[in-house]
């Protein structure tokens, strides 16, 4: 877990001159119609599943969202691997991309959270042209039942995906390159797009 949090800082250093006004929103939510009455300090987010998704990329999705969910919420967000989800109940429905009321128990006890953070990969392609479709629910550790969820489906051959991603590169260090390229790197790059599907649905909640 150590080492998915050095990455993410260093990944947030490489990001944060990026322009947010003017950035289309992508992504939707849904919102708990109570979901102002959960108290919320200490928030797990669970390794990112998702069919056919290998383990490289999971990862690389899962710090993405992190190193955005850090920055956006007002709760601390701890990311956890597959070590620490072993001694707990995880059953098909966690590998299928769905939670197990059990293990989110299990996991709030062990871990002392308040809610839980589950992404789940539903579409992906990494090679151009870019696609990364991604759901997240916040799951209520009190209740077990999803407070808020939100999912954003993201192609990169899309002319609005390519507006919003010119607006949230435009200035950025992470898209500069000896060779002078701007934000159409991120339309290339596996790494960034993530990054800016993770920021679409972090800014909903």
């Amino acid at each position: 877990m150590r080492c998915l949090v050095l990455a993410s800082l260093l990944l947030l250093g490489s990001c944060r001159a990026i322009p947010m006004g003017e950035v289309e929103h992508l992504a939707r939510a849904q919102v708990a119609s109570d979901f102002n009455t959960y108290k919320l300090h200490r928030v797990g987010l669970l390794p990112i599943c998702g069919r056919d998704l290998d383990h490289d990329h999971a990862k690389m999705v899962q710090e993405a969202f992190y190193t955005e969910l850090s920055l956006k919420t007002p709760f601390e967000v701890v990311p956890l691997d597959a070590r620490d989800l072993e001694e707990v109940r995880q059953g098909e429905s966690y590998i299928r991309g769905r939670y197990d009321p059990n293990m989110v128990i299990d996991l709030a006890r062990r871990f002392r959270f308040d809610g839980m953070l589950i992404g789940t990969v539903i579409d992906h392609e990494f090679y151009t042209p870019l696609r990364l479709s991604v759901q997240m629910e916040l799951v209520s550790t009190e209740t077990g039942a999803a407070i808020w969820s939100s999912s954003v489906q993201l192609d990169a051959s899309s002319s609005r995906v390519q507006e919003a991603i010119e607006a949230f590169y435009h200035d950025s260090a992470a898209v500069e390159t000896a060779d002078g390229d701007g934000w159409e790197i991120a339309l290339l790059s596996p790494r960034l797009f993530a990054q800016f599907a993770a920021w679409q649905v972090a800014r909903m909640l």
